[in-house]
């Protein structure tokens, strides 16, 4: 179960800072997805609700 919280916390961290890097066109949305899709296999995330 503590691995799975730890997933989760890591999963949002590194979504917020990709959100951020969207909002300011540092970044096109294909590279926003491909980074997310990467993002969700390393933190074991099946589905996204953003």
């Amino acid at each position: 179960m503590e691995e799975v919280m730890d997933n989760l916390i890591r999963y949002s961290i590194k979504l917020a800072l990709l959100n951020q890097l969207i909002s300011k066109n540092k970044i096109t949305r294909k590279e926003y997805e491909a980074i997310k899709d990467e993002i969700m296999k390393t933190c074991k995330i099946k589905n996204s609700l953003s």
